[in-house]
């Protein structure tokens, strides 16, 4: 579960630097909303929307 907040902590301040126009790593968040949405369920569509939007420059959006 704290390997969970942590990625979820990552996401969050990655998602803040999008917001704030702030560079920021787009696979690294795409990574993390991958995983998260496989180990938690109860969230998968908000981080599968997620990985939608941060999709890294060039990947095919499904």
């Amino acid at each position: 579960m704290s390997q969970n907040l942590h990625e979820l902590r990552q996401l969050s301040a990655l998602l803040e630097a999008e917001a704030t126009g702030r560079p920021f790593d787009r696979a690294h968040a795409h990574h993390l909303a991958t995983r998260l949405a496989e180990r938690l369920p109860e969230i998968g569509q908000s981080m599968r929307l997620i990985c939608e939007r941060v999709a890294p420059e060039g990947q095919v959006r499904a």
